[in-house]
């Protein structure tokens, strides 16, 4: 029996706008059933059924802010019912428009100590090509309200690599985030998904991306800019001060359990990856119905166990310990990917350090393609 799960994420599917790069499972909030939503979400909070480790709570989207103060003033009450235990850590996603000092004070009521917002950049061009609804003073007004109300814990989602982008609006996004002593950067390269409004734009030549080469350049000076202002690079994509590192993301890519709740949430609970039900009017049927929303339901072999264990470890910056992986499979990861490690190792995207596996400076960019190598046939 696997230890109950540590985490719980929470999907809000809903958004104001809908931004023109995003593919997540959202729904654009008029005329939505959302009352409806909460209550069966409410439903699948009481029927969790062991929460007494839970440690984390991240409310995602989605918008969670999206909701009203009623509607979330609900939800936050029934979590707060099934886990009234202290937590580690209590993260909640926003817009920063929607940072109001009410809302906030909602939301440090029931105890969230940690807030996510999506900034991803401060040029008020580039947000409007990305369909952000926010401009750049509205990101002043919500990280003044959180320090207001003693929610200091602050993660910024930035973004590079993004349309007509320059290196020098990169540089500027990420002196204010120094002036404002922000505790947490989580900074991605735009990512070109199918379906998308801008993936269309770009198709029709109608936007232009930063190549490939630019791409890799912006990475790399977000990375030596940041460190040197004082911000540890834990995993490929993030950066905190000490101590200041997401408990609740850490615990995804160490591989441990969490529920999932919410319109195509997933979790992991028993050795069993699930999956609810995408579709809105799917998820509140299947609630109704069935009293839960679970779509599909994977049993993790040990194989995939080595497989998740390998591109998750790989990652976090401090990489994989290699004694204790002998430990958990009982068999050496140099045995199992002796002719991929080799090959990684001597074309310098990999590196062992204190007998942990990881990757390297050069390696962290082309990440994707090396974890994508450690597949078993």
């Amino acid at each position: 029996m696997s230890p109950s799960p540590k985490g719980v994420y929470i999907h809000i599917p809903f958004c104001k706008y809908i931004c023109s790069y995003c593919d997540f499972n959202k729904f654009f909030i008029q005329r939505q059933p959302v009352d409806k939503y909460i209550d069966c979400l409410t439903c699948e909070i009481n029927n969790m059924p062991n929460v007494k480790n839970i440690e984390t709570i991240y409310i995602g989207g989605g918008t969670p802010s999206a909701l009203n103060d009623e509607q979330l003033h609900r939800l936050l009450t029934a979590l707060r019912k099934k886990i009234p235990h202290k937590l580690n850590e209590f993260t909640f996603e926003a817009n920063p428009e929607d940072l109001t000092p009410s809302r906030v004070a909602l939301i440090k009521q029931y105890g969230v100590d940690r807030v996510s917002m999506g900034v991803q950049t401060f040029n008020n061009e580039l947000l409007k090509i990305l369909g952000r609804g926010h401009v750049a003073d509205d990101v002043d007004m919500a990280i003044n309200n959180c320090k207001r109300f003693g929610i200091e814990n602050i993660n910024v989602d930035l973004m590079f690599s993004l349309p007509k982008q320059t290196m020098e609006d990169l540089y500027d996004s990420m002196k204010k985030i120094i002036n404002y002593d922000i505790s947490h950067v989580s900074c991605y390269s735009l990512i070109l998904e199918q379906k998308t409004k801008l993936y269309n734009q770009v198709r029709d030549k109608k936007v232009i991306l930063p190549s490939n080469e630019m791409e890799e350049k912006m990475y790399n000076q977000v990375i030596t800019y940041l460190t040197k202002n004082g911000y540890n690079q834990y995993e490929i994509s993030n950066f905190s001060k000490i101590g200041h590192e997401s408990i609740h993301n850490s615990n995804y890519w160490r591989n441990m359990e969490y529920y999932g709740l919410g319109a195509g949430a997933h979790g992991y609970v028993e050795g069993i990856r699930y999956a609810n039900q995408g579709a809105l009017k799917f998820y509140i049927d299947s609630m109704i119905e069935h009293g839960h929303a679970v779509r599909e339901k994977n049993k993790v072999t040990e194989k995939e166990q080595i497989e998740e264990e390998m591109f998750l470890g790989l990652r976090l910056l401090e990489g994989i310990d290699l004694i204790e992986f002998e430990k958990k499979y009982g068999r050496k990861i140099e045995e199992i990917f002796s002719a991929v490690m080799a090959k990684n190792l001597e074309e310098g995207y990999l590196e062992i350090v204190d007998n942990k596996l990881r990757l390297t400076k050069k390696g962290l960019f082309y990440g994707n393609e090396v974890f994508s190598e450690f597949l078993l046939d």
